[in-house]
């Protein structure tokens, strides 16, 4: 690997003055949702606030906790939460993890199915990401994919192949048309990257989460009571924490 200017251990410096504040996690999530969705992932891992910065532009506040750290089958997991802004995060999130030291990490978010047979709801895995995005593009061609064994983990969720968008206010039929090209059914801004970083540092990564709006003839927005489906999701990321028995 060529000489990079910055690397996550050059910032550490900076961020950990006593190198015991660095965070010591078997595993990880990184929530790419909302404050709801991240509430209902924290109070199923039974999080608590870690209460300093851990993560390059995450900031905590008493008032809003951002970092969480739980234990899920004797195993300790950080929580980075509020994650929602996609491709350029989630790369510098994994970075950040594997750097710590960090093998296992899964995504929690959502997805909008341009699939008519993938309807609002669906609890979705997703199986490969082709390099859609620019950021996944600085990793390599792609397509990327999950590790296996965690995939295999994911018992009744649906094995997906999901597009990277960039520009959410720029999605057309025309665009979605070229996805459906590559073989992909769902969108998010996260998984392509997410997969990318994770596997040129050398981190297992799953990406869990749901449909949450349709992108066919029309937009179905997601703007009804997703609850109950983001609830499972969050419980599906214990099942699989709970079944992974190697975090090297």
């Amino acid at each position: 690997m060529s000489q990079r200017f910055i690397t996550p251990e050059k910032l550490f410096a900076a961020r950990f003055s006593d190198p015991g504040q660095r965070p010591q996690w078997d595993a990880a999530v990184i929530c790419f949702r909302d404050p709801k969705g991240s509430r209902f992932l924290v109070e199923e891992l039974g999080g608590v606030p870690v209460g300093r910065q851990v993560f390059w532009g995450i900031q905590e506040t008493p008032a809003l906790p951002r970092v969480f750290e739980a234990t899920v089958a004797g195993r300790r997991v950080g929580i980075a939460t509020h994650c929602i802004w996609g491709a350029s995060q989630a790369s510098i999130l994994v970075e950040e993890l594997a750097a710590f030291g960090v093998r296992v990490v899964l995504g929690f978010g959502a997805a909008g199915s341009f699939d008519p047979s993938l309807p609002q709801g669906t609890q979705l895995a997703a199986c490969v990401a082709p390099a859609t995005d620019g950021t996944s593009q600085q990793y390599g061609p792609g397509p990327f994919r999950p590790d296996p064994a965690l995939l295999a983990l994911a018992a009744g969720a649906e094995p997906v192949a999901v597009a990277t968008v960039d520009a959410v206010y720029r999605e057309t039929p025309d665009l979605v048309a070229r996805w459906r090209a590559l073989g992909t059914q769902v969108v998010n801004m996260e998984s392509a990257p997410f997969y990318a970083a994770a596997e040129t540092c050398g981190v297992r990564a799953l990406w869990l989460g749901q449909v949450s709006d349709m992108l066919l003839d029309t937009w179905h927005d997601w703007h009804f009571n997703r609850d109950d489906m983001t609830r499972a999701t969050c419980a599906l990321c214990r099942k699989v924490l709970e079944g992974v028995t190697d975090f090297r």
